[in-house]
């Protein structure tokens, strides 16, 4: 099923070629994602240190729920992805499901949680943008 909607994806981004043209100086909404997905994985762990444990609830929900990407940019970035779609993918699930954690944990008052799956979620984002960042800034920000 995730295949098939990649295949669409590409389908369309074949299709709709120039419509999908983007200045290399305009910032894609992505990036005002990982803009704010920082932000708030900085205030959860200034939360975790002072126990404010609604404020960590708040921004581990906003991770675990962050916006997305509209759906002709998701376009682009799938026909850049191609076959590593997926793991793409599967990084941004793993930051999704730790994030859900740390709001738990935040929810039980939990430091050692909240720490540990704090952890999880910033070696998930590592890990994506160790694997994609320069490429991606190249291909969609080179000049």
């Amino acid at each position: 099923m995730k295949l098939k909607k990649i295949l669409i994806s590409l389908s369309l981004a074949t299709l709709t070629g120039g419509a999908l043209a983007q200045s290399a100086s305009e910032p894609l909404v992505l990036r005002s994602v990982m803009v704010q997905m920082q932000a708030d994985t900085q205030a959860a762990a200034d939360a975790i240190a002072r126990q404010d444990w609604a404020s960590v609830a708040s921004h581990a929900d906003r991770l675990a729920h962050h916006a997305e990407p509209p759906a002709l940019e998701k376009v682009r970035i799938l026909s850049w992805l191609l076959t590593d779609a997926m793991t793409f993918r599967n990084y941004d699930l793993q930051v999704k499901a730790a994030a859900a954690e740390l709001a738990t944990a935040a929810q039980h008052k939990d430091t050692t949680a909240a720490s540990r799956d704090l952890a999880r979620m910033q070696q998930s984002c590592d890990g994506c943008h160790n694997s994609f960042r320069a490429q991606f800034l190249a291909h969609f920000y080179a000049q």
